[in-house]
């Protein structure tokens, strides 16, 4: 009977999901018709379809324009390359995905850090401009074992990403952090539709930080970041012929449950998930201070469903997460005798409540089981409640961000296609508060600088383009498309605030030239 089932399962997996292998659009189809497939939990692959299908590109990436997060670059060139393939292997189910991408940072204003939009507070900041050099590597892999038993699936999902950077201006940053992401899962088939999942989270992340002058006759002001505009001491750290070091070291600790519906038209699948995460920054080597704790609480829930009638798929995407942000600051002084630094307390000062939560709906309709065109529209909140409670600082923004998609693809007799995208959407700011006190003995200069122009980035309004266009050509003898691509990203203010005008912008695009492989 447990065979039945199992075969019945496998059976309706493929039921309305057959897909043209030799399409250039069969990957995009694949991703639109199955559920599951961003889930965490690598074992939900053979609970989809079977294929065997990749992409990879090479790409150069530009990003110009000044309506932006005030830490950002003014000016991007990245190049880079990127593939990734669902993989059969004798009943295993395998995905792979990779990327590489390298390139140049200008008009970098104040930031000594590779990624200073990280959630964690406790960053380093200076009083310059400069350009930056960067190298991001990010490895992704999902292994699901055979059936087991008639009932049970095993996975394993890693992920590994790497980045550096160094700023080419005094004073000199160097950065380097490492992610690396276990997420060990299974499930279990309740029966010949119903399947059920859960898997595990490990992340560690750690990022070596130095900053040092070249010139040590020369004096730079550097501001370490506790929050919400604040920063040790309320006064600058002095750089000159002797450099700072820090280190981030976290760990996050989570999983999730999960649900997957299989029908003869309609397919489901729903998670939840929840985790925690523990991240201190400390600086120095020999005798370390510690510089904060960054904690949060994390969870979330996202579903799937999918319901399909001959040519035609009505596709329905719903997530929400939440992170309960804790931030605490360490005051201490050093010991004459031992030279280690000792707490006199330990306190949480800052604190964040980010939530994020987004609907999406897609009509996607076939020709003879060839993707030809989709439309869709998409509705998305955002909520940003950060606060210090020293000064009763505030900082919350709540946005609604709603947009609409279309894509065609036009098929010619030869084999070849041409795709149109377009992606228009209009963000609209629905509260926003700010309190922040100035303090008379200081500069305010984190103030001034980096948390007025970034409140006001939060709350704008604007709309956003984004397009895309793509020649694939005749597919080759041995099932393979080479295709190439031009898209671009255009964002502009909605009117003029504070620090940005309705004549700034922000414009992305990339060209990729790339092949689809079957």
């Amino acid at each position: 009977m447990r065979n039945k089932l199992l075969y019945s399962f496998v059976f309706l997996s493929s039921v309305g999901g057959a897909y043209a292998q030799n399409s250039s659009t069969v990957l995009e189809q694949y991703k639109i018709q199955e559920v599951g497939l961003r889930s965490s939990n690598a074992s939900l692959l053979n609970t989809n379809d079977p294929i065997e299908a990749g992409d990879s590109k090479i790409f150069f990436n530009q990003t110009t324009g000044n309506f932006k997060h005030p830490l950002l670059a003014g000016k991007r060139n990245f190049g880079g390359f990127e593939t990734e393939r669902y993989q059969d292997l004798k009943n295993w189910r395998l995905y792979g995905k990779f990327g590489l991408n390298f390139g140049a940072e200008k008009e970098v204003n104040n930031t000594t850090q590779l990624n200073p939009l990280r959630l964690n507070p406790f960053i380093i900041v200076d009083s310059l401009s400069g350009d930056w050099n960067k190298q991001n590597y990010a490895l992704e892999a999902k292994i699901a074992s055979p059936i087991v038993a008639n009932e049970f699936i095993f996975g394993l999902g890693v992920k590994y990403n790497v980045a550096t950077g160094a700023r080419q201006r005094d004073p000199r940053p160097l950065n380097t952090n490492n992610n690396l992401v276990l997420t060990p899962s299974a499930t279990y088939l309740i029966n010949e539709v119903n399947a059920i999942g859960i898997n595990g989270l490990y992340h560690n992340f750690v990022e070596d930080f130095s900053v040092e002058n070249v010139n040590s006759y020369t004096v730079h002001n550097m501001y370490k970041l506790i929050g919400l505009g604040e920063y040790i001491g309320s006064v600058p750290n002095f750089i000159g012929s002797s450099g700072i070091t820090r280190r981030y070291e976290g760990n996050k600790y989570g999983g999730a449950l999960q649900y997957v519906f299989k029908g003869e038209k309609l397919r489901f699948f729903a998670e939840g998930f929840t985790n925690y995460n523990s991240e201190s920054a400390r600086d120095g080597s020999s005798n370390p201070q510690e510089a904060g704790k960054h904690e949060y609480l994390e969870y979330g829930a996202n579903a799937e469903a999918v319901l399909k009638n001959g040519n035609n798929a009505h596709r329905f995407d719903l997530a929400w997460s939440q992170q309960n942000i804790d931030n605490t600051e360490y005051h201490q002084y050093q010991d004459n005798d031992t030279r280690q630094f000792v707490t006199l307390f330990a306190q949480v000062f800052n604190t964040n409540l980010v939530t994020n939560a987004n609907l999406n709906y897609t009509f996607s309709k076939s020709k003879e089981e060839v993707l030809d065109w989709n439309l869709g529209g998409s509705l998305a909140y955002s909520g940003w409640d950060n606060k210090y409670a020293a000064n009763q600082s505030q900082q919350t923004v709540d946005r609604l961000t709603y947009g609409l998609n279309f894509k065609k693809y036009f098929h010619f007799n030869n084999g070849s296609a041409f795709l149109v995208e377009l992606n228009p959407s209009i963000s609209q700011s629905i509260d926003a508060e700010f309190a922040y006190s100035e303090k008379s003995y200081s500069t305010n200069f984190v103030a001034h600088n980096i948390l007025y122009p970034t409140n006001s980035f939060l709350s704008a309004d604007y709309f956003n383009i984004a397009a895309s266009i793509q020649y694939n050509f005749k597919q080759s003898k041995n099932n393979t498309n080479l295709y190439i691509r031009l898209s671009e990203n255009y964002t502009k203010p909605g009117k003029s605030v504070e620090y940005f005008s309705k004549s700034m912008h922000r414009l992305d695009w990339q060209l990729s030239l790339g092949i689809l492989t079957f």
